[in-house]
């Protein structure tokens, strides 16, 4: 028993060694994510100061400090490591300490206004009784600074144009969402009845291309403004897809003016 013990207890040793350390891995890991979005979150606050010239209520002086500052990774660094606590990353099987943390893959204020923080280290074991090489991880923060994003219909120079609204397979554009050819109001009429019944322009249903094959069942759907009977509730008929364009996009696929909406 004593030979058995002195070969199964430093087995035993070594797995919980090995066990603690991917546990500290993966926690350094969330702690570094979550020093990534504090910092992010408060530099897209940052970037609208920077990007306005606004002075924010109750400020303390630190939007002064960011010009020529904020956009470099050594304040970004700063900030991560004072986030996480540097005994604590100095600490952890972080390679180097807070010493390791690299930000050089990191996009800050970049050309769309965009704020992407990457920050690569490499996590090593503790002690050199566990066997395995040092390996590289990667946390990530992408935001945009709180300046909002160019609207459809907004121009270059900011001018701002009509918005128009148009169907996947339809060959006129809409003035509004409230249209009675987008806004389908559906049915369920008996299918024996479906000869007697006439749609809003006094014609008569035909049934769908899509889903009306074979015999029809007990009850069939309709609406108010179409010329098709369907089968199926779920047919792609009977759903419109609606995108905004601008009027001169539309225009340019040759879709004309809804009567109903477009005068």
């Amino acid at each position: 028993m004593t030979v058995e013990a002195s070969i199964v207890l430093p087995l035993f040793l070594f797995f919980f060694l090995n066990l603690g350390c991917a546990i500290e891995m993966i926690r350094l890991h969330g702690n570094l994510q979550l020093a990534l979005w504090q910092i992010g979150s408060r530099m897209s606050v940052y970037g609208y100061a920077l990007d306005s010239g606004e002075v924010p209520e109750n400020n303390d002086g630190w939007w002064r400090d960011l010009v020529g500052t904020a956009v470099s990774a050594t304040y970004v660094k700063g900030q991560v490591i004072s986030s996480a606590g540097a005994d604590y990353l100095n600490g952890s099987p972080l390679t180097n300490g807070a010493a390791g943390l690299q930000l050089w893959e990191s996009e800050i204020f970049g050309p769309n206004d965009e704020i992407d923080i990457v920050v690569t280290y490499s996590v090593s074991p503790w002690s050199s009784l566990i066997r395995f090489s040092p390996f590289r991880m990667a946390n990530r923060y992408y935001t945009h600074i709180w300046n909002g994003y160019r609207l459809s219909g907004e121009g270059e120079g900011g001018e701002v144009t009509q918005i128009v609204y148009v169907t996947e397979n339809g060959s006129v554009y809409h003035m509004s969402t409230d249209c009675t050819h987008l806004l389908l109001s559906v049915r369920e009429v008996p299918s024996d009845l479906i000869d007697y019944i006439r749609n809003q322009g006094g014609g008569r249903y035909q049934p769908c291309s899509r889903c009306a094959s074979g015999s029809p069942p007990s009850t069939v759907y309709i609406t108010s403004q179409g010329d098709r009977y369907h089968h199926n509730r779920g047919c792609s008929g009977l759903r419109r897809i609606v995108t905004s364009v601008t009027i001169e996009q539309a225009q340019q696929a040759g879709l004309g003016p809804c009567s109903r909406c477009g005068g």
